[in-house]
């Protein structure tokens, strides 16, 4: 499903919406070696990424257990990684741990802010998977997953209040809800809480994150095993669950007729004035069809409904 659910979609007909500081974190990666070194550790194609081009990427263990989630960004001489605020440490922590004799940096930019846009359509002049460098430091990267629009600027201030562009791109204030929302309704996923330690990039929903031509990587057999031959046991769903509340630690689902349990919501936060929970969970493929129907697993559970994502 490339189009957002509808839920999302009027979400985004009310944007658009812009934050500062937003939660998105950028680090640095230059040196002669820093090509090679990410293209034998991280999931995407970087060797054969365009400049000035932006890709979703993850980091893997040797088992293909999902690490790290990211954006690969190539300007000139420079790679960028950028990736949601609480995974930086973790990130910086994985390419040290790989680093050995070659000759790459990473450098953390914490002293930068962010500035976040969400719509349903990029601005004019800004195409999806791309990215540019601020003048006078900094770097502007655009996307578009699942029919949500991403502007995200990261500099210091002054460089941000400089660029002409950036000063166009108004928009409604930004709220925790929303944000969040927006992000599972773009199947951005967090590590950490809508995953865990055991989950898969492909039951992730990270199939775009994940090359399928490039040679050899951290986790790369687990990812080519799967494509080639076999299939994920279950996969991260997009939920709408009714009923009021956050939701902050898994949940199980399970079917209404039987009250088996079939698999579980992860985290699901209150739609904005609306009796409904945006969620994200994992099923297997019988439960996967845009409105099947299931319940929390608890007595007289509120409903489910799978509304995205799956296939």
């Amino acid at each position: 499903m490339t189009s957002c659910d509808p839920l999302t979609g009027e979400l985004l007909a009310a944007g658009p919406y812009r934050r500062e500081p937003a939660p998105w974190g950028l680090l640095q990666v230059d040196g002669r070696d820093a090509t090679d070194f990410l293209q034998r550790l991280c999931t995407q194609d970087v060797a054969a990424q365009a400049l000035d081009q932006l890709r979703p990427a993850a980091f893997l263990d040797g088992r293909g257990k999902l690490q790290v989630t990211c954006w690969v960004a190539r300007t000139g001489e420079a790679l960028w990684l950028e990736a949601q605020a609480h995974q930086i440490d973790r990130l910086l922590t994985l390419l040290d741990r790989y680093h050995f004799s070659e000759q790459v940096q990473f450098r953390a930019t914490p002293e930068w802010s962010c500035v976040e846009w969400l719509a349903a359509a990029l601005p004019n002049g800004m195409a999806a998977g791309s990215a540019r460098v601020l003048a006078g430091g900094g770097l502007v990267v655009a996307a578009q997953r699942r029919g949500v629009a991403m502007v995200r600027a990261h500099g210091p201030a002054a460089a941000l209040a400089g660029d002409a562009a950036l000063a166009t791109l108004a928009g409604k204030p930004l709220s925790g809800e929303v944000a969040e929302c927006l992000r599972m309704g773009a199947g951005l996923v967090k590590v950490g809480v809508d995953t865990e330690p055991g989950t898969l990039a492909l039951e992730a929903d990270l199939d775009d994150h994940c090359s399928k031509t490039k040679g050899c990587y951290t986790g790369q057999e687990i990812v080519a095993r799967i494509s080639t031959y076999g299939h994920v046991n279950r996969r991260l769903c997009l939920l709408h669950l009714q009923g009021e509340g956050a939701i902050d630690s898994p949940q199980p689902l399970v079917e209404p007729e039987d009250g088996v349990a079939v698999g579980r919501v992860m985290h699901a936060v209150q739609a904005p004035g609306r009796k409904v929970r945006v969620g994200l969970g994992y099923l297997p493929q019988d439960f996967w069809a845009i409105g099947s129907k299931l319940q929390l697993g608890q007595p007289g559970g509120h409903a489910v409904e799978v509304v995205g994502f799956g296939s």
